[in-house]
């Protein structure tokens, strides 16, 4: 089943105000850059004292700002189909920190547009833990982003320490899913295996370089024979899986806020869904990941806006997630 999305991206001024909830008699202050707990305490007992964008007020407020202009820090909002396997109505969003260090502001920031948009809407908070990189995650991060969010007040409803029907929540354990869909795609033609050495690739990007084009795989193994991966699956040598874009046309998708966005696929190349070590890519795992666990929308920084391009590419395979 072909995945239908509609992206959307909201600049969210670094100041801005929820309304004056009759009950509490609180304002949101959203000096987030600041890092002042009590900015994320008051939207907290806001929201559990009235609604969200002061809806219910009787009271004639100034509406809280989702502004396109006049900051740079940026939120990315995605909405999308779900797919076959998971098919989930309710609201479902989640926040997907890497356990590599600290929460930031910035983290925070998202994390609390996520939970106060679920809250809005009587959907679901989702947190799940992206820990791919191996080498700089650790145990004691996730721990301490844990331990963040709750002292924030931002409760998960699903994810480590509350498990749910979606899990695991945690990428690393979630290996075994993601073989399964990139060896779908590559039973259906849409995937294919690259045995091309670090040399070659590295000899690709140069010539790119020399004749001032963006670096692409050049899609030396996409008309490989099955005689020819064959003898190289014989002689064990290492691969990646890589993804067939098409080279010519674009992809488009529908800017909720921008308008269209399109991205033209000539510029792109084949990109790697799975490593020769047998470890998936990011965009490959948040693109299972979030039609598996029926993600009905994303809220993330800007500048995860031109990943949507890859992983809108994997969601529109038919069949495939």
């Amino acid at each position: 089943m072909a995945v239908r999305i509609a992206q959307a991206a909201v600049h969210l001024p670094t100041t801005f105000r929820v309304n004056k909830i009759p009950r509490a008699d609180l304002y949101f202050l959203g000096q987030l850059r600041n890092y002042q707990s009590c900015t994320l305490l008051s939207a907290r007992s806001a929201f559990r004292n009235g609604e969200f964008l002061g809806k219910g007020s009787s009271q004639q407020q100034e509406p809280a700002r989702l502004s396109t202009v006049g900051s740079a820090e940026t939120a990315e909002i995605s909405h999308k189909a779900t797919g076959k396997n998971k098919k989930v109505e309710e609201i479902r969003v989640r926040f997907a920190p890497s356990p590599t260090g600290n929460l930031h502001v910035g983290g925070a920031r998202t994390a609390l547009f996520n939970y106060l948009f679920a809250k809005s809407k009587g959907g679901r908070f989702i947190l799940r833990i992206e820990d791919t990189d191996i080498e700089r995650s650790t145990r004691e991060s996730e721990e301490m982003i844990l331990h963040d969010l709750q002292w924030l007040g931002l409760e998960w409803d699903e994810g480590p320490l509350i498990e749910g029907d979606f899990g695991p929540y945690r990428q690393s354990e979630r290996n075994s899913k993601y073989q399964q869909y990139a060896n779908q795609l590559l039973a259906n033609g849409h995937a294919y295996r690259c045995f091309c050495t670090d040399e070659e690739l590295e000899a690709m990007r140069e010539e790119a370089r020399i004749l001032n084009l963006p670096p692409k795989y050049t899609g030396k193994w996409a008309r490989a024979s099955q005689i020819e991966v064959d003898s190289e699956l014989l002689k064990g040598t290492p691969f990646t899986y890589r993804f067939r874009v098409a080279q010519e046309g674009s992809l488009k998708i529908e800017d909720l806020i921008r308008g269209e966005v399109s991205w033209p696929l000539d510029t792109l190349g084949d990109f790697i869904i799975m490593r020769s070590n047998g470890q998936p890519v990011y965009n490959f795992c948040v693109a299972v990941d979030d039609a598996t666990m029926g993600i009905s929308h994303v809220i993330r920084a800007e500048e995860h806006l031109p990943n949507t391009l890859r992983q809108a590419l994997i969601y529109q395979v038919p069949s495939s997630l």
